[in-house]
């Protein structure tokens, strides 16, 4: 479970320390342990609530609250599932166009990330909404792997952030839904997002990302 405590920022608690990631900064921030219980405390209620000043304090030291942001909020919580199912999907090669048309999408994404925020980036697929064929996981899976598959013709360093949101954008244009997950782990910390359905894990295995604690899902 993650709260959503402002438009561009979320929490999730993972080995018992308070973890915030602000889109708007890109960052990953520790809440000190001097603070956290009360931020805990406020957002274990299930009530919306007066924000406390300490919390306020916290996230304006951090530079997550600024001047004309809305009021943080504790009632927005969302759960997220990563599923254990292995997926199966028709591993035909496709045309002789396809290495070419991913290294398109992942250079594209590239040229996005540098030229965009990755709040931007975000709200964009957030603002989509939700895509009617999700439920379709064959054609999703087969999709993805076909995607991988091409990838690995593609002479751009990987990176799991690049490389989901190409994905995503590719499934997107096709019609297909998935889910992008952001997770954390606490010592060492590390990050790292991958893209899911609610029944299979697009582009990583689930033994390695049920070691991360989501703190963002859109």
């Amino acid at each position: 479970m993650f709260w959503r405590i402002l438009p561009h920022a979320t929490a999730c608690v993972a080995s018992d320390s308070l973890f915030v990631l602000d889109v708007r900064q890109d960052r990953y921030f520790r809440v000190p342990a001097a603070a956290s219980s009360e931020m805990l405390a406020w957002l274990d209620r299930n009530y919306s609530a007066v924000t406390p000043k300490a919390v306020i304090d916290t996230l304006i030291r951090a530079r997550v609250l600024k001047e004309g942001d809305p009021e943080p909020t504790n009632v927005l919580k969302e759960r997220v599932t990563i599923p254990a199912g292995l997926g199966r999907a028709d591993a035909s090669e496709r045309g002789n166009g396809l290495p070419f048309r991913v290294a398109m999408s992942v250079a594209s994404m590239r040229l996005s990330l540098r030229a965009f925020s990755l709040n931007h980036i975000l709200t964009g697929i957030f603002t989509r909404g939700p895509m009617l064929p999700r439920s379709n996981v064959q054609a999703a899976l087969a999709e993805a792997q076909a995607f991988e598959r091409a990838r690995r013709m593609v002479p751009i360093a990987r990176n799991c952030l690049l490389d989901s949101l190409a994905l995503e954008r590719w499934l997107a244009r096709r019609g297909l839904g998935s889910q992008l997950v952001f997770g954390i782990t606490p010592e060492p910390f590390a990050a790292h997002c991958w893209l899911q359905t609610p029944d299979v894990i697009l582009n990583d295995s689930f033994d390695h990302v049920s070691g991360f604690t989501p703190i963002l899902a859109i």
